[in-house]
């Protein structure tokens, strides 16, 4: 008898927001799936794509592999596509599907999530605030466990929010600012970590107002003397548009450096 799969998307996981700039061709877009297994079984478990463009690269052929009855698992997925020369919208599903065999043959169910992927050029937006802390300040962003430094940027000679602490913290950058007042609302950064074994980095988040988190992802990596990044995070503020909200990046790390850097604000009609 076939099995039933509920497939549940944190936050705003069916809305991928993508910032053009600097994207290098093909567009990597990496994400974290887990698998949660509830049968009396081990189950082999695929990814599909069907959305339009897209790869799954890693794992390959997206076959994530075994979870072992009452047991769940993460997965680190990597899909690519072509990278546009203009704002596009990319709409398909992500599937699920169980077998009950190692040669992915026998099927005992699916389970489809739609997606839209944003791929936007923000910094040609109509409105567009950059802070990239090239000039050595903190340019208005209050910082906890991060400072203004040239040890890291993603342009040559620049500056980012840098610092290596040891115990496990959250290193927050955040400002209070009037949000574009246009239909389209986003915000977008960079990130990188490193550090030695038994450093970890938790979670990535966009909060709004304090509470309101607008973007979180649930990394769970692990690190061992790597060095991860510089990623780019994109999310959707156009809900507070033409409002002054304050607005703070969250990032839950231990024993490593972080950074963050070239912080965008950007809307359009």
């Amino acid at each position: 008898m076939p099995i039933g799969i509920v497939f549940n998307a944190n936050l705003n996981a069916d809305k991928i927001y993508m910032d053009l700039t600097y994207q290098r061709d093909p567009i990597e877009h990496k994400f974290y799936l887990t698998v949660r297994n509830q049968s009396i079984g081990g189950l082999y478990f695929k990814l599909v794509s069907n959305i339009p463009n897209w790869t799954i690269v890693s794992p390959t052929d997206g076959k994530l592999g075994l979870v072992d009855a009452a047991l769940s698992k993460t997965f680190e997925i990597i899909m690519t596509r072509p990278k546009p020369t203009s704002d596009v919208e990319d709409n398909g599903t992500l599937i699920i599907e169980a077998y009950s065999d190692s040669g992915y043959t026998v099927k005992e169910g699916e389970q489809s999530l739609p997606v839209t992927v944003y791929i936007e050029d923000l910094e040609n937006w109509t409105d567009v605030e950059i802070y990239s802390f090239d000039d050595g300040t903190d340019q208005g962003w209050t910082l906890t466990n991060l400072a203004v430094s040239g040890a890291r940027s993603i342009e040559p000679g620049g500056y980012s929010l840098y610092k290596w602490v040891k115990d496990p913290v959250h290193r927050t950058a955040e400002k209070t600012l009037t949000l574009p007042n246009r239909n389209k609302v986003r915000i977008s950064f960079y990130f990188m970590y490193s550090g030695l074994a038994g450093a970890w980095i938790r979670d990535v988040a966009v909060i709004v107002n304090g509470t309101d988190q607008v973007f979180g992802i649930p990394i769970e990596v692990n690190i061992t003397s790597k060095t991860g990044g510089w990623f780019k995070v994109a999310a959707d503020l156009s809900a507070y548009r033409g409002q002054t909200v304050t607005v703070k990046i969250d990032i839950y790390a231990h024993y490593c450096h972080i950074g963050i850097d070239r912080i965008v604000i950007a809307g359009k009609d």
